[in-house]
């Protein structure tokens, strides 16, 4: 886990300020997220419990509680190294907008290795120390763009929101990773296309004719072409803006 040393704590951080002792059992920190991590992954989000993550440790719930406080604390510092795994480059104003590609797809790929990444958000604000850098990482390449300050933070939040939307679609609202299995998606595939085939012409002249193009939707195809749209209509509106000034 990073170093937080020179990063000052949120007003809201829901960690024990204790200061740090000695034990004879080797738990930290550090593993009661990593465990609390290989939980989740293994299991989902609602397997876990204070109880279930201190038998997996073999130690007490209270020793996890002193160490993050309450479960709610223990979700933020998930959150927050789930986040860590994020890597953003230096800011490069001739890249900026492959850059800003490229990041949501690693943001997609990290949320469907964790499926409930995206359930585990609602609600928390990012602001940890991996969070911080990440946000940081993001407006710097933003602002590379020539983005004006307002637009640049806009921007950052539409993007969250658009891959965090899309990848909750992905991974359901259970926060489990929906089947991939290829053979199910095409049999539901045409099942709508079969469907959509029956439908009256004269009232539903779209859906009937392109009807076959439902079975061939393919997720990563689709998103490649949302963060195109979104990325470029960025750019669009950030030149539409300096032309003007």
């Amino acid at each position: 886990m990073s170093d937080e040393t020179d990063i000052p704590p949120p007003p809201w951080q829901r960690l024990p300020e204790r200061p740090a002792r000695r034990r004879r059992d080797p738990i930290s920190r550090d593993a009661i997220v990593a465990a609390a991590i290989a939980l989740m992954d293994r299991d989902g989000y609602d397997a876990l419990s204070m109880r279930t993550l201190a038998e997996e440790l073999g130690t007490g719930a209270a020793s996890l509680y002193w160490h993050v406080g309450s479960k709610d604390g223990l979700l933020d510092l998930v959150m927050d190294q789930l986040i860590g795994e994020v890597v953003v480059p230096p800011a490069d104003p001739a890249r900026w907008r492959d850059q800003l590609k490229e990041l949501a797809r690693t943001q997609r790929a990290t949320s469907l290795r964790h499926p409930y990444l995206v359930r585990l958000s609602i609600g928390r604000i990012p602001l940890g120390p991996n969070a911080l850098r990440l946000n940081e990482a993001v407006l710097a390449i933003m602002r590379a763009g020539g983005l004006p300050p307002r637009m640049a933070v806009q921007g950052f939040l539409m993007m969250l929101e658009v891959v965090n939307g899309f990848t909750l679609d992905e991974t359901g609202v259970s926060g489990e990773e929906l089947p991939p299995d290829p053979a199910a998606r095409a049999e539901a595939g045409d099942m709508v296309t079969g469907y959509l085939k029956q439908l009256p012409g004269e009232r539903f002249p779209n859906l009937n004719e392109l009807a076959g193009e439902f079975a061939l939707a393919d997720n990563d195809e689709r998103f490649d072409l949302l963060i195109e749209v979104f990325v470029d209509g960025l750019a669009r509106h950030a030149a539409g803006r300096d032309g003007a000034t």
